[in-house]
């Protein structure tokens, strides 16, 4: 059961803020494909589910400045949308690309999640459920998706009253307060101690030119893999790595041979972590590392050195070690919005790369109903980003992947397009990528 006083945490916070700020919308989405049609009833149960689970939150805004805004359950339920007209077999990725970039989710007025299904010509069908990040990352969703599909849904929460909300609002400026005042501490001592450490320093990347000029659409290009999970271990094994390491290697590999970088130039690759544990009903339950690669990657090389570099990051992360910058993060909720995008925007902090790896599924990931899907895909994106203002949501490639049985999957979004001019450059760009390493792959 959702808890009716569990407030927006650090990470929730970051989505939260890039909307005030910037008017985004971070929509995150799964896609199924089936080789038959999908029955009315079932996505209709399926909704019905997610109505009562996690995902139905809203956002419940304070009656006192500072404090943070907290989650209740949403008394509306969307509906779930069949569209009547079939789409072309080949016309899946644009159905869903449209579904992601024009969905309508709101927070606090509104829905957060939305179901929609369209059959195919071919006699197939066509399910994607999109989210906003703001209430639940990728692991979260997931569950969400299985909860509902398998009739697991939670049970509605009591709400506050009015008189206990404002208590309780009063009570978390205190604690707003002091958690910024012990991240500043925090901060100052992770700086002192990155100036000590008798460690070499992370290489140094160049100023890269700024996002609005090497991307002036501000379009999202996408690709979207899926390989025989069994064949990509063996790969990975081929050359000293892991499924993971393998996932990091392509996706910078692919960033790197279409001449985003010199190539001395090293590569920064943010790799999310997820600290979600059984039970745990956080919207967003994930941290990350960044590992700075520059020769640790060749094209069906050794994965060997990749691998340690990634393993000390993940050590580093277990120990407690952060960039001075997270422990920066409760400051977002007592500056000023304008002061916060100025720092958040100054620099050149942004990964070329990000490898998203959702993990390993069970079978129920694919089953709606009584139905098998032939493939998921899981992939997001912002929505609202405008082209004549200077802010971008991303930059290079990211990427998101989930194995469902013996198939993995990943979805790649470019947003450089010095680097990658269509989607057709990156399909093509990710496909000569897989070749080099020998991955057998189809693209959707």
């Amino acid at each position: 059961m959702l808890e009716t006083m569990r407030r927006l945490e650090s990470q929730d916070m970051t989505y939260w803020f890039v909307n005030r700020a910037f008017d985004w919308s971070v929509v995150l989405q799964l896609v199924w494909t089936f080789d038959e049609v999908v029955d009315a009833a079932a996505l209709a149960q399926m909704n019905a589910e997610l109505a009562v689970g996690s995902l139905n939150r809203r956002v419940v805004l304070p009656s006192v400045p500072i404090a943070r805004p907290r989650w209740s359950h949403s008394p509306a339920t969307p509906d779930v949308v069949i569209d009547t007209l079939p789409i072309g077999a080949d016309g899946i990725e644009a159905w869903a690309d449209g579904e992601l970039e024009t969905v309508t989710l709101d927070p606090v007025d509104g829905s957060a999640w939305r179901l929609r299904g369209v059959p195919t010509a071919d006699g197939g069908f066509v399910v994607s459920l999109t989210t906003l990040h703001l209430v639940a990352d990728g692991r979260g969703m997931v569950a969400a998706a299985v909860a509902a599909a398998t009739s697991g849904g939670s049970s509605d929460p009591v709400p506050l009253s009015t008189r206990r909300a404002v208590l309780a609002d009063l009570a978390d400026v205190l604690t707003v307060v002091s958690q910024a005042g012990s991240g500043v501490a925090r901060a100052l001592t992770s700086a002192v101690r990155s100036t000590t450490d008798d460690g070499p320093p992370p290489p140094a990347r160049a100023v890269r030119a700024p996002m609005h000029e090497r991307s002036p659409s501000a379009r999202t290009r996408w690709a979207v893999v899926s390989v025989s999970a069994a064949h990509w271990e063996e790969v990975a094994r081929r050359h000293h790595g892991t499924s993971n390491i393998l996932f990091v290697a392509v996706i910078a590999g692919a960033l790197r041979a279409a001449g985003h970088l010199p190539a001395d130039e090293p590569i920064k690759v943010g790799i999310p972590v997820s600290r979600r544990t059984e039970g745990d009903d956080r919207a967003n339950a994930t941290a990350g590392v960044s590992v700075m690669v520059r020769g640790e990657v060749t094209a069906g090389g050794d994965l060997t050195a990749l691998r340690r570099l990634c393993k000390q990051a993940y050590e580093r992360l277990a120990a407690g070690t952060r960039p001075a910058m997270m422990h920066l993060r409760p400051l977002m909720n007592v500056l000023p919005v304008s002061v916060v995008a100025k720092v958040a925007t100054a620099g050149n902090g942004m990964p070329d790369v990000m490898t998203s790896n959702l993990g390993v599924f069970g079978p129920e990931v694919a089953r709606i109903g009584g139905h098998t899907a032939s493939a998921v895909a899981f992939r997001g994106d912002a929505q609202g980003v405008d082209p004549d203002l200077h802010h971008r949501f991303g930059d290079g490639l990211q990427s998101w992947s989930v194995q469902v049985g013996d198939t993995l999957t990943f979805s790649v979004a470019a947003f450089d397009e010095s680097a990658f001019a269509g989607a057709s450059e990156l399909r093509a760009g990710i496909a000569a990528e897989l070749d080099a390493w020998g991955v057998v792959h189809r693209i959707w």
